[in-house]
């Protein structure tokens, strides 16, 4: 019987491209690089850093997601304004108060979901697919007014007729009672820059992989499509957390 020991936690799993993403995220909040300034070039960094172009490109494609950075085809990788803080400002509101809570239910979202979008690819009717075709295309609409708060409500009924469209009613029964959790998760991760429009075409990929009856492009790509805000949460919150343990050393 394994016993508690208090201090320790979990070792989590970080890819190459996270680690060299912190490493530069790191270096930023120190002041190494200051908003407006010019990265290194891809072929420097990964000299220095000893990795391939490839690791690279997704640890600032991470950096840009969560808006650390701006990545200008063309012209190099330049530092946006600070957003250490995002994931405090996100978190500050609502019923799912700490990174626990959402990592709760973004697990859950995860082993039920991503099934059920298998489901639905299966067991789908043409009624249904117009339906999903109908709320997406509403979606796009309130993307293109930047309405954030009408198109993450127009997200969970997409989500709910997914589930609707697996033809089971016990996971329709366990979604609809958490509706508003889930759509408070879905208005939090989409705060996070760009995510509304990599959702968006995720969306479209599902919806696809769902009309084609495609079970494993809808599992594989529903699965994709959760874990894309829950690694950009992880990203932020070692950010957040380089940026309070640089605060209370430099307070010491």
């Amino acid at each position: 019987m394994s016993r508690r020991m208090p201090g320790l936690k979990p070792v989590s799993r970080v890819t190459l491209s996270e680690q060299v993403a912190s490493q530069i995220a790191d270096q930023i909040s120190q002041g190494r690089w200051q908003p407006g300034d010019r990265l290194p070039s891809e072929s420097e960094l990964c000299v220095t850093l000893k990795i391939g172009r490839s690791t690279l490109r997704e640890a600032l494609k991470s950096l840009a997601f969560v808006g650390m950075v701006q990545m200008r085809p063309g012209e190099g990788t330049y530092v946006l304004d600070s957003t250490q803080r995002l994931v405090e400002r996100i978190l500050a509101h609502g019923t799912l108060k700490n990174e626990k809570e959402l990592e709760d239910v973004g697990e859950a979202r995860l082993i039920l979901e991503t099934e059920i979008a298998a489901l639905a690819a299966e067991r789908a009717e043409p009624s249904d697919v117009e339906r999903l075709e109908e709320l997406l295309g509403k979606m796009e609409e309130a993307l293109a007014d930047g309405d954030g708060r009408a198109y993450a409500a127009l997200d969970v009924e997409f989500h709910l007729a997914i589930a609707g469209c697996s033809k089971n009613q016990v996971f329709e029964e366990f979604l609809v009672p958490v509706r508003g959790v889930l759509q408070e998760w879905i208005t939090k991760s989409q705060e996070l820059p760009g995510v509304r429009q990599g959702a968006q075409s995720q969306h479209t990929i599902i919806l696809d992989a769902i009309r084609r009856h495609d079970v494993d492009r809808a599992r594989r790509i529903m699965r994709s499509h959760l874990q894309t805000c829950e690694k950009a949460f992880n990203l932020m919150g070692r950010i957040s957390e380089t940026s309070l343990t640089r605060t209370a050393d430099a307070q010491v």
